[in-house]
């Protein structure tokens, strides 16, 4: 699908609500091939993680600077205007945007083989370089690049072991906040 201001692409993985114009959290992985601006979105928290390519760079207005190399995550508020440019070609990256009224959201990088708790109500493992296997008390999972598996509770014990060296995974929770 197309990015909100038109720049860009992005595949969208999972979001609650599934459909309509809004959302209280999305996750997309979007392809970049162009420096640009990115689209706002107002009340939202976003993370970045560049997955492939020679990373990005986001200049936002007041002179801050984000610097992510690959498999850095980058937190900022969506509603803050920004430019990415990339570093080094074209990149492909990790999104994960929450409405914060409706949840909050944490991306750790998983390296190799062990083991990490989920800690939002729901959660998602996304294989970002390599194969693995994921497993838990409810089953066992392979995942290569761009596949994802959800998994609903919190302190769902995951264990990840690696197929192939390094194997890299995304762990996004996300924990939603009772409505007002």
């Amino acid at each position: 699908m197309p990015w909100k201001n038109g720049l860009g692409r992005t595949t969208e993985i999972a979001r609650a609500p599934a459909s309509g114009d809004g959302f209280d959290w999305r996750l997309s992985i979007a392809s970049i091939d162009r420096d640009g601006a990115f689209s706002a979105f107002a009340g939202c928290d976003r993370t970045l993680v560049p997955i492939a390519g020679g990373g990005l760079a986001l200049d936002f207005d007041g002179g801050e600077t984000l610097r992510g190399e690959l498999f850095e995550p980058m937190r900022f508020a969506g509603d803050r205007p920004c430019f990415g440019r990339l570093l080094a070609g074209p990149a492909r990256d990790l999104n994960v945007i929450t409405r914060r009224a409706a949840a909050r959201h944490d991306v750790a990088i998983l390296t190799g083989s062990t083991t990490q708790a989920t800690t939002g109500n729901v959660s998602f493992v996304v294989g970002v370089y390599g194969s693995l296997t994921i497993a838990t008390n409810d089953g066992r999972w392979r995942l290569d690049v761009g596949d994802a598996l959800r998994i609903d509770g919190h302190g769902v014990a995951l264990r990840l072991m690696a197929i192939s060296e390094p194997a890299r995974a995304a762990l996004v929770s996300i924990a939603l906040r009772p409505p007002p």
